[in-house]
């Protein structure tokens, strides 16, 4: 009985993130791609893990090339760390799909189902990702189907125009991985619909195209379950900010938080996209999303380069920023509290 009412406790201070040193608080905030597809050739991440340098990971093709390595790996990720990692992927169905082991409908396709499909439809996704030991998924997709050139509407990955019927599918999207203990996040805030400029590849300015429906997802979506969180697009649109793209403008974040009233956990898109690496020094990037209130930041490592030292490279920044008094601390105090209490929801 003892031994268990110690463990306990540990285990809380664990998760209590006045516990933690600098260096694992700036950890939390971090999700990284990684070259790497089984526990062997993985080693260099699992100490990222078992540190506490990193929060979790992002899995994209490259990583996925047996399934019994991938479960094998996802799991021994999973023992790493007292604080549980994001395990995550970007799995929408359709065309965004990082594998092969199971296939699921776009979402387009999955609007025209009736609801009770398109539950089952999410049932046999969650369970697939959950057998494959994910416990984090990039999606669904809230985005309106408002420019038939977007690469959101030619990847067929929005549900409707209508955003009513975003919100009905994209619930039952987050139902069904919730019953597994997954984690969802509704992107890509304030909305990619209705542009035709993909942030892969370079700035995109949303500002003459926005229209204020494509907000009215998030207004439904704010509160429906514990594991939703909210990705910030890299869109500029100077209706919410004239100087900066969404996911480094704090007036756009502040906008999702108090008008809005989303009150969980902000999730970056990927910072290694165009419009964000063409534009920004990594300086830059850390310092003013941090400040604008994103609590974690996703580097894929997985477009044009792979830096195998990112990791160390956004630590140094990070600590050099708040040394200067740049970034704010109480920032950094703020995301760990709310990332820590999201992962107490998640299982391992």
């Amino acid at each position: 009985m003892i031994k268990r009412l110690f463990g306990a406790f540990v285990l809380l201070m664990t998760l209590n993130s006045f516990a933690l040193t600098l260096d694992e608080k700036i950890g939390q905030m971090i999700i990284v791609g990684f070259k790497g597809d089984n526990i062997n050739n993985t080693r260099k991440i699992q100490k990222q893990i078992q540190k506490g340098e990193i929060s979790g990971v992002i899995l994209f093709n490259k990583n996925l090339k047996s399934k019994e390595d991938l479960i094998k790996m996802n799991e021994k990720f999973l023992s790493l760390n007292k604080v549980t990692p994001f395990i995550a992927i970007d799995n929408e169905g359709g065309m965004i799909q990082r594998h092969d082991y199971f296939s699921n409908l776009s979402a387009k396709e999955t609007s025209q189902l009736k609801e009770d499909e398109a539950q089952k439809e999410y049932e046999k996704m969650a369970d697939s990702l959950k057998e494959l030991k994910f416990n984090t998924n990039f999606a669904p997709v809230v985005d309106l189907e408002l420019n038939k050139k977007s690469i959101i509407s030619i990847k067929k990955r929005s549900y409707s125009d209508n955003p009513k019927i975003v919100s009905k599918y994209a619930k039952i999207f987050i139902d069904e991985h919730n019953k597994k203990n997954i984690i969802t996040s509704i992107k890509h805030f304030p909305g990619h619909g209705s542009i035709d400029v993909d942030t892969h590849l370079s700035f995109a300015d949303a500002t003459n195209t926005f229209k204020k429906e494509e907000l009215e997802p998030y207004y439904d979506l704010k509160n429906y379950d514990k594991l939703n969180t909210v990705m910030v697009s890299h869109i500029f649109n100077s209706k919410f900010d004239n100087k900066h793209p969404a996911s480094l403008s704090k007036k756009t974040i502040d906008y999702l938080k108090n008008d809005v009233g989303f009150k969980g956990v902000i999730i970056s898109d990927d910072m290694d996209m165009g419009a964000i690496k063409n534009n920004y020094t990594l300086d830059e990037t850390l310092r003013l999303s941090i400040n604008s209130g994103v609590n974690v930041l996703i580097f894929s490592n997985n477009i044009k380069f792979y830096d195998r030292n990112i990791v160390k490279k956004i630590h140094k920044s990070i600590k050099k920023q708040v040394k200067s008094g740049e970034i704010d601390i109480e920032n950094i105090d703020a995301s760990c509290e709310k990332i820590l209490e999201l992962k107490k929801n998640i299982e391992k």
